[in-house]
Order: structure tokens, then C-alpha cells, then sequence
């Protein structure tokens, strides 16, 4: 199928994307969508004001995400809400499935277990409704896939490499800013919790499995990614296999954030990703992260919503306390241990 401009032109695959994009910016609420490979280079994008190098950035960090969702969830994956206090950031995968013709077309191309090769990135303002925007963009996001199917090209990575005139002609398609230089630290931190505030964390998530019928495993980790605090509930997850999970949460967290900073210049509350029929929960929890995996049953997502916030404030509470009576580990200063060895 053809489609022709407003001059009655043949549309190229980049102005293709780039008005279904358009489509999905003038919903209410949707601030810009961005379009991008798995492998994290960018394709199109509507809305974004950006410069050079973040445009490459947000398109690496947001492919870090979604990649690390993929991980966690393999091909379970439906989407993932990023939620800060200024934006709401919504990474979608242009999944492939028999009962639509043109995912009957991909499979034909030869990519099968291909699902996920392209995912759209979509901002919207804090107070906007999620369903009401899944609604208003679905067939925005079916002409997107549609377009990509019908080019020609292999939808296989790596899928797009560029050129110099390539690149720039990218750069075009996005609304380029002047560039600017951030200094950024990094500051490191160690703690060590006793065995009573173990306890008592453990014994707030036992509380809370008690009010959340579905629950399937919950977590306490610190900066890092270790775990302080775990609770399962029928669920056959190793403890190996308990540690990785948080290890690989902790980073799709932390890499969030860097892409909520980039975009918003905001830090993250909490990361909501849904599964075929699953939830998981992070949210934020002073250096470290709060996790919580719910099977899809007799409690809405909006009542689970409701309750965690209360479990959270207790958590936090109890980390605070500790922190206060409890002596950190003392931090070392990598400079400072090399010149004191040359010294000895």
C-alpha cells in the first residue's frame, strides 16, 4: 500500500513514522514519542527537543531499559511505566502476533521470536491516564509497524547502521538544541544492617503478603543491587535466582533514572512493569529499591496502588532508624588507599 504526502508525493519510511509519531504527540497529555531499535539507535522521533548527544543517549539509555525488562520478563514483556513527579515515561515493544496480517507478513520475512525488535517510547504528563493513551495511540502504533513491514527492510540486528550523512540526516528528523556540558559526581556509599532491622524488614513484607492475596515474591534491596530483606509465597525462585533478579531490577532501575534525568531532569518514584499475567513493582527506597511481583487475579492494579504506599513509608522508616543508630561501613578513598600503599 502507498501513501502519498499532502503534495500528492510518495511518502518515504522515515515521513511515515514520522506522522504516525506525530499522531500519537497531538493526544492529549503525550508530550513526545521516539522510535527506536533494540540496539539503541534511534529512528524517528515527534516532539523532542534535544541535542546531539542526547538524542543518542535517551535512545541508549531507554534500549538499556527496555533490554533489562526483556531479562527480567523474556517474551512476557507487555510494557513498562516509568512514573516520576513530572512525567510519566511509557517504553512499548511493536510486538508481532498471528492474529493480525501484518505480523503474519513479519513471521513470513523470517522473524519468528523477532518480537521485539523496535519499541516506542512515549512522555506524558504526571496526571495523565495510561489506558486512555493506550486507547488514542493503538493504531498510531499499528501504522508505525505496518510501515516498517511493508519497506522492505530485514528486521534483523543489527538493523540500521549510519553513515555521516546518514547520521546527519537523523539528526534533522529530531529538534536539535545547542549543546550543552553537565559536571556530574558520583558518590559511593556503604552500609550494614543488623540482623534486627533484617528482621523487622522481613516482617513488613510477611504484613504485606498478608494483604496481597497474589504475591508471588517481594524484596528490600540496597544500592547495588544486594538484597537486605526478602519474603516468597509459594513460589520455586532459587535463592540464586532471587539474587540475580534483584541484581538485574536494581540496574533497570538506576538506568531508568538516568533517563528520567536526561529527559525530565527528574529522579523516579516507581517503575511499573505489566507481563502477560503478571505485575512487577520498584519503587524507590532511600539508596535502594523496593520490589514486588503480583500474579494477575482477584485484586485491580489500582487497589494494589492503593496499599503499597503504606508498606513503603513503614520500610523506609525502619531503614532510616537504623541508619541513625547503626555505624556504616567505613567508605574508602581510592586515591588516598594508592598513595598511602606507595607510601608503605
Amino acid at each position: 500500500m502507498n501513501i502519498v504526502n499532502t503534495e500528492g508525493n510518495l511518502m518515504s519510511l522515515n515521513e511515515q513514522v514520522k506522522n504516525s509519531l506525530s499522531k500519537i504527540k497531538q493526544v492529549k497529555g503525550v508530550e513526545n514519542a521516539v522510535l527506536t531499535q533494540r540496539d539503541g539507535n534511534p529512528i524517528q522521533s515527534a516532539g523532542v527537543w534535544l541535542s546531539k548527544e542526547e538524542v543518542f543517549n535517551l535512545s541508549s539509555a531507554t534500549s538499556a531499559i527496555y533490554n533489562l525488562g526483556l531479562h527480567l520478563h523474556s517474551t512476557k514483556l507487555k510494557y513498562i511505566l516509568i512514573e516520576g513527579k513530572s512525567a510519566k515515561i511509557l517504553l512499548a515493544p511493536l510486538k508481532n502476533s498471528m492474529d493480525d496480517p501484518i505480523d503474519r507478513i513479519m513471521i513470513k520475512q523470517g522473524i519468528k521470536n523477532k518480537n521485539e525488535e523496535f519499541f516506542i517510547a512515549i512522555t506524558t504528563f504526571p496526571n495523565v491516564n495510561l489506558g486512555g493513551i493506550f486507547l488514542q495511540t493503538r493504531e498510531s502504533l499499528r501504522d508505525i509497524k505496518r510501515s516498517l513491514v511493508l519497506s522492505g527492510e530485514s528486521f534483523k540486528p543489527p538493523l540500521r547502521k549510519y553513515n555521516n550523512e546518514q547520521l546527519s540526516e537523523l539528526l534533522e528528523s529530531f529538534s536539535v538544541k545547542e549543546e550543552t556540558k553537565d559536571n556530574n559526581y558520583l558518590k559511593l556509599n556503604s552500609f550494614s544492617f543488623s540482623n534486627d532491622t533484617v528482621q523487622k524488614l522481613e516482617n513488613i513484607l510477611r504484613k504485606l503478603s498478608l494483604n496481597i492475596i497474589d504475591l508471588t515474591r517481594t524484596s528490600v534491596t540496597t544500592s547495588g543491587g544486594f538484597i537486605v530483606a526478602s519474603y516468597s509465597k509459594g513460589s520455586d525462585y532459587s535463592e540464586l535466582e532471587f539474587e540475580r533478579e534483584s541484581a538485574v531490577t536494581y540496574s533497570l532501575f538506576s538506568t531508568a533514572n538516568r533517563c528520567a534525568w536526561l529527559l525530565k531532569k527528574m529522579n523516579i518514584n516507581s517503575i511499573l512493569l505489566e507481563c502477560e499475567s503478571y505485575f512487577q513493582f520498584i519503587s524507590e527506597l532511600g539508596d535502594g529499591i523496593f520490589s514486588l511481583s503480583v500474579n494477575k487475579g482477584k485484586q485491580k492494579l489500582g487497589l494494589l496502588r492503593l496499599l503499597l504506599p503504606r508498606y513503603l513509608k513503614l520500610l523506609k522508616k525502619v531503614i532510616e532508624n537504623a541508619k541513625s543508630l547503626e555505624n556504616p561501613v567505613k567508605t574508602f578513598n581510592l586515591s588516598q588507599m594508592i598513595g598511602e600503599l606507595c607510601l608503605k
